[in-house]
């Protein structure tokens, strides 16, 4: 709880600091709360369960999840100061909005009633609207911010009539309750669970842009400032899955074979498509799109076998993930930290001969991000499959020959860094040291090394 207070604390006074020209101190403060706000997290959670009404439970599961969070954030407002260059006297609306959508994600990775997880998924979303359209002299960040709130406001429809389904049939919004009486509501109307289950699961699926309710994603990702596009693809999407984790976990008496069996093929089919698509994209921000929804392909395989290890797997994969996501679009602001120029893949062009140490951070992100033994990405895609593959051979197949479609278009940036040649020009954005960029490039990289050598580290 303290956790929450103090993000929400920490947002307000962004906001106001940068009304009052206190834009230049605000990623410092900003740094310094979320570090705090971990510590507050960590130690709360050392103390045990906090059960705030039974709306809102903290407890081992949401700590994993809000801490890769935080962390996340706290990478992300690191490079905020150049990576939002471009309209730097928003810099404090922007600090602020983040805090605001964290607090989003601890409503909706706590939550022990399905009010609270509305009101989670509504504090996230609309500030995102905000940021992703902040660039307003961009025609395609404001279509990307029209396209979003479009699509939101469908998936908040999706969940709400969802949510009066459930409410009919067990007359409660508490999960505790609501799975107590599952097999009574099963029996008595079995219609309303069903269709009410199916609607939640779409809700979800839109958040977490699984196929085929993944079409805003791509337009989005490419369209939104770049250090939004790394939150969207680190924070919202960890948010959305422990969320959806924690409803499936709950709910799973409810869960009948064909959920299942539609869960799996929405694993498969995200996994197929969006793999295949990202070879033929030529801007790497799109491209990094569609790698985003590959990996909640690979993660909603984990959703098919929930257990007592599916909580420890998941949060592995998705600090992984967010640490090689947040490295790549990290070397992608160092190299254009004004967006004047295209994020096509030539701007990787020669990398290795002009800056090596980028070159070789940003190598060893995407090919985490391809699952290629031994950095970490691949031990968190093989704990998945593992998992998987006693009941799901056939997905598991798919998943590992989607995994080796991936590496083509992963290994179109390695190739442009290494084998092309590149213009004398596109050095100049590298000689203006930007000391917290290279930072946030190093901790990616020191992070993937450290879970490469130790994968149980973090006791996961």
């Amino acid at each position: 709880m303290k956790t929450l207070i103090l993000l929400f604390i920490s947002g307000i006074f962004s906001l106001f600091g940068g009304i009052f020209g206190l834009k230049k101190i605000l990623p410092f403060f900003a740094s310094i709360a979320l570090a705090t706000a971990f510590g507050y997290l960590a130690y709360d959670s050392y103390y045990g369960i906090e059960n705030l009404q039974n709306m809102l439970i903290f407890d081992n599961y949401s700590t994993l999840f809000i801490g890769i969070t935080i962390v996340s954030t706290l990478l992300i407002v690191l490079m905020s100061a150049r990576g939002y260059s471009y309209n730097s006297n928003s810099i404090g609306d922007l600090i602020g909005l983040m805090f605001f959508v964290l607090c989003g994600v601890v409503c909706m990775v706590s939550f022990n009633n399905m009010v609270m997880l509305f009101l989670g998924i509504e504090i996230l979303s609309i500030p995102l609207y905000v940021m992703v359209g902040s660039h307003r002299n961009n025609l395609k960040s404001n279509e990307a911010a029209l396209k979003y709130f479009i699509m939101g406001a469908f998936a908040t429809g999706f969940l709400l009539f969802g949510m009066a389904l459930i409410y009919g049939a067990t007359q409660s919004f508490n999960l505790d309750v609501i799975r107590s009486f599952s097999a009574t509501a099963l029996q008595s109307s079995p219609a309303l669970v069903n269709i009410g289950l199916l609607l939640i699961t779409i809700a979800f699926a839109f958040k977490i842009a699984a196929v085929p309710f993944h079409y805003w994603s791509p337009d989005v990702y490419q369209g939104s400032p770049t250090l939004v596009t790394a939150f969207m693809a680190t924070v919202v999407k960890t948010a959305a899955l422990g969320a959806f984790l924690k409803f499936v976990i709950y709910l799973s008496p409810m869960l009948g074979s064909q959920w299942y069996i539609v869960l799996g093929l929405m694993s498969g089919a995200t996994m197929i498509f969006a793999n295949v698509v990202a070879i033929k994209q030529n801007d790497f921000k799109r491209m990094m799109a569609y790698s985003s929804i590959s990996h909640v392909g690979y993660i909603l395989m984990a959703f098919l076998t929930v257990n007592k290890d599916t909580q420890s797997v998941v949060g592995f994969y998705l600090i992984v993930y967010s640490l090689a996501t947040i490295g790549v679009f990290a070397c992608l602001l160092l190299l254009n930290p004004d967006h004047n120029k295209s994020s096509g893949f030539e701007i990787f062009n020669g990398l290795g001969k002009r800056s090596p140490f980028i070159a070789i951070i940003l190598t060893v992100c995407l090919l985490s991000l391809a699952g290629i033994p031994p950095l970490p990405g691949f031990f968190a895609k093989f704990s998945i499959f593992k998992q998987a593959i006693s009941e799901y051979l056939g997905l598991v197949i798919v998943a590992i020959a989607s995994s080796a479609i991936s590496i083509y278009y992963y290994f179109r940036a390695i190739t442009a860094m290494y084998f092309t040649k590149y213009d004398e020009t596109e050095t100049s954005c590298l000689k203006e040291k930007n000391y917290a960029g290279y930072f946030v490039i190093t901790v990616s990289l020191v992070g993937l090394l450290v879970l490469m050598i130790f994968p149980g580290l973090l006791g996961l």
